[in-house]
């Protein structure tokens, strides 16, 4: 069984998964492929190259997964208050003119990676949630987040959207960060495979799944656990983990443990928010307005139903 992943921190569930045998319970032998893009992996899938693939969600993705019948099946991370994936990084000077809270984004010159990142639309979300006019949000494509912190630094945007793993190691005395997540909450990233593979193998795509929601119990007991005065408590094997997927990723344990990401216990996708993000891109031209949510999900390995439309993110 091949699953094509990045090196990032959502893969964690995935990789603990593998390290405490949950595969091989079903009877299945997991190999990890690692690409440099959430494209490559999507190509991959729909190649036969890899049978699973972990993904951002995005424009591209909804229109490669359409073309190409792919399904999203589990969850692969979701933004949520107190497990940022995302942060705004504001500069000084916009900082000291009034850029100390989301009401601040109005006006604001917002430095993005490009026009179709799924942070764009966690930020127009929030638009949207505290009645701001998207049109007074301007966002800057700069193509990589190199980019933004360059333009940040030569004053031509007011804040950069970016991983927060990269906003905090690039932040700086004088600026600050303003976390999306504690203002919306989102689907972010997948588990996805292909239509093909599901209508031939459906026990096979079965016995993945309860594996990695066994995966998923396990990352949330260890690395996401905390009492109500909200101090982490970490799990019986957290230190091992840490270590573990640290290796894995290539990333130091110090910076995993800031930046851990969340993926729900069972697994289960934010399928009405799915339906939102699908029609938001629809509204801006970005998508095809034939393509439906419906179409992109299969929740039955996880006992979801597709919920009932939400007001689309206007």
């Amino acid at each position: 069984m091949r699953i094509g992943v990045v090196r990032e921190a959502s893969a964690a569930p995935l990789l603990v998964a593998v390290a405490a045998g949950y595969f091989r319970s079903e009877g299945l032998d997991p190999k990890l492929v690692f690409f440099e893009s959430d494209a490559a992996i999507s190509a991959a899938v729909a190649s036969g190259k890899v049978d699973f693939g972990l993904a951002a969600l995005s424009p591209p993705f909804y229109s490669f997964a359409a073309a190409h019948e792919l399904k999203s099946i589990a969850s692969r991370s979701s933004d949520q208050t107190g497990f940022p994936l995302y942060a705004l990084l504001v500069s000084g000077k916009a900082r000291a003119a009034g850029l100390t809270g989301v009401r601040g984004l109005a006006h604001a010159r917002i430095g993005t990676a490009g026009a179709e990142t799924a942070a764009n639309y966690a930020l127009f979300s929030i638009a949207a949630r505290f009645s701001l006019a998207f049109a007074a949000i301007k966002t800057v494509p700069l193509k990589s987040p190199a980019g933004e912190i360059r333009a940040l630094a030569r004053g031509e945007i007011d804040a950069a959207l970016l991983p927060y793993p990269v906003a905090l190691h690039a932040v700086s005395t004088g600026q600050s960060l303003l976390l999306p997540s504690n203002f919306t909450r989102w689907q972010q990233g997948v588990v996805f495979t292909g239509a093909a593979t599901i209508a031939a193998k459906r026990d096979f795509v079965a016995r993945f799944v309860r594996a990695y929601q066994r995966g998923t119990a396990e990352y949330h007991l260890n690395f996401l656990e905390y009492d109500d005065g909200g101090d982490f408590i970490p799990g019986p094997h957290y230190d091992d983990y840490l270590r573990m997927i640290a290796r894995e990723l290539h990333l130091s344990p110090d910076l995993l443990s800031r930046t851990k990401s969340y993926c729900d216990r069972r697994a289960n996708l934010d399928a009405a928010d799915i339906e939102k993000q699908v029609r938001f891109w629809q509204d801006r031209g970005r998508l095809d307005k034939r393509i439906t949510a419906a179409d992109l999900v299969d929740l039955s390995f996880i006992g979801e139903e597709i919920a009932s439309p939400q007001p689309s993110v206007r």
